[in-house]
């Protein structure tokens, strides 16, 4: 737990504004969601804003904190801050119909090794929720050669960076 605590230190001490998906990614994500019912972050400062990306979803899901469960719901304004400082639907309407998770991460690794933010709330709803397509998004300096792994971590399908992207062999 220490090790991952020192990564994730190192990962968010940058400069994180303006850094969008080139257009080859966007179409490449596109690809992977089209016709398909999306459950998305919404990105905080440090995230990239995957947004603009997901117009060719069929339908959009968000996350929103239920006591200290993650749960979905529609993406439907208007948004509030959390108890994290993470936008969420004030008024959440529970909708757990979803084929793929758009999830952020602190770091990644090219397999698809996620590091979180340390609360676990990503792996416990994915590991709910298995069978649908998971695809991480982070900064390309956030990918990393390994990451301390435990047995409640999910990996990664894909992974998409500002700069490129990963399929994993899971």
């Amino acid at each position: 737990m220490k090790q991952k605590n020192i990564i994730r230190r190192n990962l968010l001490d940058h400069d994180l504004s303006n850094v969008k998906l080139t257009d080859d990614l966007v179409n490449k994500l596109k690809e992977l969601i089209i016709g398909k019912i999306v459950c998305t972050y919404i990105p905080i400062d440090s995230e990239i804003d995957i947004l603009p990306a997901l117009t060719s979803a069929e339908f959009l899901n968000t996350t929103f904190m239920d006591g200290e469960s993650l749960q979905i719901c529609r993406y439907e304004e208007p948004f509030i801050k959390n108890k994290y400082g993470v936008l969420e639907p004030e008024f959440p309407r529970l909708n757990y119909e979803t084929e793929v998770f758009i999830v952020p991460g602190v770091g990644f690794t090219e397999v698809g090794d996620r590091l979180g933010r340390g609360g676990g709330h990503y792996d416990n709803l994915l590991q709910r929720n298995s069978g649908v397509i998971k695809i991480g998004i982070c900064h390309d300096f956030q990918i990393v050669e390994q990451l301390p792994i435990e047995e409640h971590d999910v990996a990664m399908d894909y992974v998409f960076t500002d700069k490129n992207y990963y399929k994993s062999a899971i």
